[in-house]
């Protein structure tokens, strides 16, 4: 049949699907654990399931369910290249207890991307393999327009009430359709993730099984089910919770004091405000949000946020533990990165990773490392290298302009100079202490002779009295390069950078701004280039897709204004750019993993490089990872991932000194 539906099936039992993409249900939790209690462990359930210690005492009290109860009928069992790929950790089922500490310099920490609750789960940062998570039963019509999802029965919110239906109900009804609220629908939503083709449309069946079907094929949908950036509450969000904040639900007079309590001008402010997104699950707001989350928000203060495990979280692994083993995480906020290097040094920190270290910092945490009970490892990364980028639509109301003259040379001559000039490996070596591997072929390689030659051709061939070039208009230029200092490494980088270009005769001047500074002129199309990492080893399996042209450092927000709003807003892409969009809606039709969206994806990756988008200023990156040295079950040395030190928290425990 063409329009058959291919369904994951029982946890356990690999199937081999000989088709376009192939989705395999891993070991996802319908095994019940073995019925042996670990030793110095208190006895089984009936079920076979151990009541984490720092929850028994509201069990005995009648405050809490016992754990059989508070489990769905079917949980997601962990274990062995689950949570991340076997070759990469070495699994050991765990002990309860312990703390996660953690210092940031934001409310959230990373605790954001270790909720675990995503609606499918994939090991580390693929989506070639699949099992439900949220969900216990997951299907996709061949076409991929339609999708299937059955919700755990018994699977519960962190307070207790029970995840069904209505909760995606509510978010697509009185969210995102209510025509007073209007929460712009998440991207991922769109049929191919493009605005014109409209949303998915919502069919809710029962309690607990709806479907979800596109006007095209979207089979790119599968990887955003997996990933931990759109998580789960673009489709799940609380509706018990909510509907205190909904006009439609709220009585008027506790719906206003809300609103005034909570120093919001209306309902709608309050609702949105309350509706936190996964990244923000550490600010004020998001107290006494339930969430599906492996630990769930307690305290948040300006100087710390605290949070508890979740008493009906459903991973547990082979031995009956419920998840996470560790019962608290702890963030401490910091003013900058060098407070939070010095929280490290101190050891006041279970782990660190991502942008919260650096590998110019790499011999102080070896001198430290000892001293301060934690050990450090190097594994590659979610992120690419610090990249630059030229915003093609800078000025563009002003064609006649020296940036869009530059800008619109059909050749990208300016860009190749720019490139040209940029010594990765020197950089490399100079921040990175070498460890950084060379870039590919595909990239092109340092030559300040040709980036010389590409300025002269394209019309900044005359000088100052400072010998600094002048735009292709005979006008002084300066290339402005803004950053918002990420992690260590942006200012001895951008440093670098200016001495580079300026060795060619390019004028750079450097704007260190904060990062809500930086979000701001990048939604005003005020910044003329810029500095930044993003996600590119995670693009090639769907995880990420922020090669968009405004997701990090802007590249052409403008167009994306207008692809987005429907050329209502923003500026009509050129043909160049025309053709990126219609790449990037096209790689949405098939899985990414899957040989249709292998081929697509390298024909945009041949558009982005061929078209600078983003031109890289070091070589391959490798990252610092700093974990306590009791904590079990976290990445080897050289896993090709970071952030899987984060995304797997819920794993880890303490072992003795």
């Amino acid at each position: 049949m063409n329009r058959k539906l291919r369904r994951l099936i029982a946890p356990g039992v690999v199937v081999a699907l000989v088709l376009a993409f192939v989705v395999v249900r891993q070991s996802s939790g319908d095994d019940e654990p073995a019925r042996t209690s670990a030793a110095g462990e208190g006895a089984k359930s009936a079920r076979g399931f151990l009541e984490p210690p720092a929850l028994a005492a509201k069990v005995a009290a009648g405050k809490l369910p016992p754990i059989d109860q508070r489990l769905p009928e079917k949980p997601f069992t962990v274990g062995e290249g689950t949570l991340l790929q076997k070759e990469q950790m070495d699994w050991q089922d765990g002990r309860y207890g312990g703390t996660l500490k953690g210092s940031a310099t934001f409310p959230t920490g990373w605790v954001n991307i270790a909720g675990g609750a995503t609606i499918l789960r994939s090991p580390s940062q693929s989506t070639g393999v699949s099992a439900p998570n949220i969900v216990s039963d997951f299907s996709h019509s061949d076409d991929y327009k339609t999708f299937k999802f059955t919700i755990r029965k018994g699977l519960r919110w962190s307070d207790g009430v029970p995840l069904t239906t209505d909760d995606v109900r509510f978010a697509f009804e009185d969210m995102y359709q209510d025509k007073e609220v209007q929460l712009p629908w998440p991207t991922e939503l769109f049929t191919q993730g493009d605005a014109k083709l409209g949303p998915a449309k919502l069919k809710v069946v029962d309690k607990y099984s709806f479907e979800l079907k596109f006007s095209k094929p979207y089979g790119y949908f599968i990887a955003d089910l997996n990933s931990w950036i759109p998580y789960y509450n673009i489709l799940f969000k609380p509706a018990h919770y909510l509907k205190q904040f909904h006009k439609k639900y709220a009585k008027p007079a506790e719906l206003a004091a809300l609103v005034k309590k909570n120093r919001r001008a209306n309902w709608v402010q309050l609702i949105t405000y309350k509706d936190v997104a996964h990244w923000d699950v550490g600010a004020p707001q998001a107290l006494g949000l339930p969430t599906l989350n492996a630990w769930v928000l307690t305290q948040s203060t300006e100087n710390r946020s605290v949070y508890d495990r979740n008493p009906y979280f459903w991973h547990v692994d082979r031995s009956g533990h419920q998840l996470p083993y560790v019962d608290q995480v702890v963030i401490d906020r910091v003013v900058d990165a060098d407070a939070l290097t010095n929280a490290v040094l101190a050891g006041q920190v279970s782990l660190a990773s991502g942008g919260e270290v650096s590998l110019n910092k790499m011999p102080v945490y070896k001198q430290n490392a000892a001293r301060s009970k934690f050990r450090v490892f190097t594994t590659k990364s979610f992120n690419n290298p610090l990249l630059m980028f030229l915003n093609q639509d800078y000025q563009y109301q002003n064609p006649a302009s020296a940036w869009q003259k530059l800008m619109s040379d059909p050749a990208h001559r300016f860009s190749k100079a720019v490139a040209a000039a940029v010594d990765t490996e020197g950089i490399s070596k100079s921040v990175y202490f070498g460890l950084y591997q060379k870039l590919g072929p595909e990239w092109q390689g340092h030559d300040p002779g040709l980036a010389k030659q590409l300025l002269d051709e394209v019309g900044m061939n005359r000088t100052d009295g400072k010998g600094f070039r002048l735009g292709p208009d005979g006008r002084p230029f300066v290339f402005r390069l803004t950053h918002a200092a990420g992690s260590p490494d942006f200012d001895p980088v951008a440093e670098l950078l200016k001495e580079q270009l300026q060795q060619v005769g390019i004028k750079v001047e450097i704007e260190r701004v904060e990062g809500t500074l930086f979000d701001q002129w990048k939604a005003a199309n005020q910044i003329m280039a810029s500095m930044a990492w993003n996600d590119g080893p995670a693009w090639a399996s769907g995880i990420s897709e922020d090669y968009l042209p405004t997701s990090k450092g802007p590249w052409s927000p403008a167009t994306w204004t207008y692809f987005t709003s429907n050329g209502k807003e923003g500026r009509k892409p050129p043909a160049n750019m025309q053709k990126f969009y219609e790449l990037a809606t096209a790689r949405k039709a098939f899985p990414p993993e899957s040989p249709e969206g292998k081929k697509l994806y390298d024909e945009l990756m041949t558009w982005l490089r061929e078209n600078y988008a983003f031109i890289p200023t070091a070589g391959v990156r490798v990252t610092p990872n700093i974990v306590d040295t009791r904590l079990r079950n976290v990445p080897k040395e050289g896993a090709p991932y970071e952030l899987d030190t984060y995304i797997n928290a819920e794993a880890m425990w303490f072992a003795d000194e």
